[in-house]
C-alpha cells in the first residue's frame, strides 16, 4: 500500500530534521578533532587559501568550504571535518524525504536513513574532509527534488534541480553518471506539464549552466597566483587537463571498454565483502527486496534507482576499487531497504484484523529504528577518529627536524598535512614545501633539478617512502638520514613509517 507522503510541515519535515541532528550526534562524536594526511589533508588547506586542488579541480567544494569554514569554531581542520559532517547529515535528511514521498512510514524513513549513515563507507565519509560527501549531498537532493516535481508539477522544483545539478557538477563529475537518469525521468513523468508550459524546459537549462559556471573559479583563482595552483589552470590546455582528469585517464580508461562489464561481474563477490563488512547482509538483502516494491510503487523512479545502483557499481569495479566511489549506491540501497520494511510492515498487517491492523506499522518502525541502532553501534568503534591526532603529531616531528629556511621535498600523502602547518596554521612558515605534484606542473622535470635550484639557498630534507626512492639523488649529494616518523600513504591517517633525510650543501655552494 502506498500512502502520500505527509502534508503537513512538521509531518514532512519532521523525520528529516530528527535524522539530521541524530547523524550530526553521532558523526560529532567520531570525527577527526584535527588534521589528515593525503587527499583529505588537501582538502583541509586548499580552500582555506583559495587554492586549486587536484583533479578535478572540485570548484563547487572549495567555495562551499571556504565560505563554511568562517564559521568560527575550532580549528580550519576541524571546521573541514566537520563540513562533511553536515553533508552526510543532510544526505540522509534527503533520503528520509525521498522515502516518504515514495509512501514510506515516516518512523521506518528515518530508521532506514539513520542505518545507512551508519554503514561504514558512509560513516568514513562524515569523519574528515573530502569532496565525497558534499558529492552524495548533492545526489540526495537531486533525487529528492526529480521526485517532488513529478508529484507536484512546481516550477521551482524544477528550476532549483537543474541548479542542483549544475553545482554538483562542479563538485564532482560523478555526478554525470547519475544526472541522465534523472533528467529523463523528470522528462516523462512532466511530459504533460512541460507540453503545456515549453518554454518552461528552458528554466533547469539555464539554472544547469549557471551552476556549471562555478568551474570560472579555476582560472580566476588560478590567475591571483595562490599558495596551491595544482597546474595553474589559466589556459584551455591547462583548464581542460585539470577538469577532464587526464592526468588519470590510465586509471578510468577501462570504464568505456567492452572489458568493463566482465570487469564488473568479477567484482562482485569483493562487492559482497565489502557489503557485509560495513553494513550487514541484512541491509543489501532488504535493498534488493525493495526493488520489487520500488517498481509497484513508482515505476518510472524505481528504473532512476536501480540504473544508479548498477551504475555506480560498475564504475566503482572499473576504477580501483575506490570505495568512496560506492557512496551513492549505498544511498540508493538505504531507500530501497527503506521500501522493503514499509512494504514488510503492509503485508502482515492484511494478516490482522481492522483493530489490530496497527500493530505490524508500530513493529516495524520499531524495527526499522533497532536496525539502525544495531549498526550504529556495531560501526561507531570502528569509525571513532576523535582520538586520532597522527597527522599533527607527524607535522610536529617534521618541522622539529628542520632549520630555518629549509625545503622538504615530500611525496603527496606526507605533504597535504606539510602545507597545512605553513599556509594555513602558520606553524613553520620559513619551511618550503615541494611536493612531487610541483617538480611536475612547475616544469622541474626530475627532483634532482630541483633540489639544484634550491641547494646552495636553503637546507633540503626529503621525506620519502623508502631508502630506494633517493637512490637517484644520492647519485649526485651525500645524503643523511636524520630521523624517522610516521606518516601516511593513501589514507589520511598514520599508517607507515618513513626516513627524513638531509641533502647535503655540496661545496661548491658559494
Amino acid at each position: 500500500m502506498k500512502r502520500q507522503p505527509p502534508s503537513s510541515l512538521l509531518g514532512r519535515y519532521g523525520a528529516p530534521a530528527v535524522v539530521f541532528v541524530a547523524a550530526m550526534a553521532m558523526y560529532l562524536r567520531t570525527l577527526l578533532p584535527g588534521q589528515a594526511f593525503d587527499d583529505w589533508g588537501e582538502m583541509q588547506s586548499v580552500p582555506h587559501v583559495l587554492g586549486i586542488p587536484h583533479p578535478t579541480g572540485y570548484p563547487t567544494y572549495v567555495i562551499v568550504a571556504w565560505l563554511f569554514e568562517l564559521f568560527p569554531v575550532g580549528s580550519i581542520a576541524f571546521r573541514s571535518n566537520l563540513l562533511s559532517a553536515v553533508c552526510i547529515a543532510v544526505a540522509l535528511a534527503g533520503l528520509t524525504s525521498l522515502q516518504q514521498r515514495l509512501g514510506v512510514r515516516p518512523i521506518v524513513a528515518a530508521g532506514a536513513a539513520l542505518a545507512t549513515g551508519a554503514i561504514g563507507t558512509i560513516w568514513s565519509s562524515a569523519t574528515v574532509a573530502e569532496v565525497n560527501a558534499l558529492h552524495l549531498a548533492f545526489i540526495a537532493l537531486i533525487l529528492d527534488r526529480s521526485l517532488a516535481w513529478a508529484q507536484d508539477q512546481r516550477f521551482r522544483d524544477l528550476a532549483l534541480g537543474g541548479l542542483l545539478i549544475g553545482l554538483s557538477m562542479g563538485n564532482h563529475v560523478l555526478t554525470a553518471f547519475v544526472a541522465p537518469y534523472v533528467i529523463l525521468f523528470v522528462l516523462w513523468s512532466g511530459r504533460q506539464t512541460l507540453s503545456e508550459h515549453k518554454a518552461w524546459i528552458l528554466t533547469p537549462v539555464a539554472t544547469m549552466a549557471l551552476g556549471a559556471a562555478v568551474y570560472l573559479y579555476l582560472p580566476i583563482a588560478a590567475s591571483f597566483n595562490p599558495p596551491l595552483p595544482y597546474n595553474t589552470p589559466t589556459t584551455l590546455d591547462g583548464f581542460l587537463f585539470l577538469v577532464t582528469g587526464r592526468q588519470f585517464a590510465g586509471q578510468y580508461g577501462g570504464l568505456f571498454t567492452l572489458h568493463g562489464p566482465a570487469v564488473w561481474i568479477s567484482s562482485l563477490p569483493d562487492l559482497w565483502t565489502i557489503a557485509v563488512e560495513r553494513a550487514t547482509v541484512l541491509l543489501p538483502f532488504l535493498g534488493l527486496l525493495g526493488v520489487v516494491v520500488a517498481f509497484r510503487r513508482n515505476r518510472a523512479f524505481a528504473l532512476v534507482l536501480v540504473a544508479t545502483l548498477l551504475t555506480g557499481t560498475y564504475i566503482w569495479a572499473n576504477y580501483l576499487h575506490l570505495e568512496h566511489y560506492l557512496l551513492v549506491p549505498w544511498m540508493v540501497l538505504g531507500v530501497l531497504a527503506g521500501l522493503a520494511i514499509d512494504e514488510l510492515g503492509d503485508a502482515v498487517a492484511d494478516l490482522f484484523t481492522e483493530g489490530l491492523a496497527p500493530i505490524p506499522g508500530a513493529a516495524v518502525s520499531i524495527g526499522a529504528v533497532a536496525l539502525a541502532a544495531i549498526l550504529i553501534s556495531t560501526n561507531m568503534p570502528k569509525q571513532d577518529l576523535s582520538q586520532d591526532h597522527t597527522a599533527g603529531t607527524y607535522v610536529d616531528n617534521v618541522l622539529a627536524l628542520l632549520p630555518q629556511d629549509a625545503a622538504v621535498i615530500s611525496y603527496w600523502g606526507a605533504s597535504t598535512p606539510l602545507w597545512y602547518a605553513t599556509l594555513v596554521d602558520h606553524k613553520r612558515p620559513d619551511v618550503l614545501v615541494v611536493d612531487d605534484t610541483n617538480i611536475v606542473y612547475e616544469g622541474w622535470g626530475t627532483r634532482e633539478a630541483r633540489i639544484a635550484s634550491l641547494i646552495c639557498e636553503r637546507p633540503v630534507y626529503l621525506v620519502r617512502m623508502s631508502n630506494k626512492d633517493v637512490q637517484l639523488t644520492q647519485a649526485q649529494w651525500d645524503v643523511t638520514e636524520v630521523g624517522k616518523v610516521n606518516a601516511a600513504g593513501g589514507t589520511f591517517t598514520s599508517n607507515v613509517t618513513v626516513p627524513v633525510w638531509r641533502v647535503e650543501r655540496p661545496a661548491t655552494c658559494p
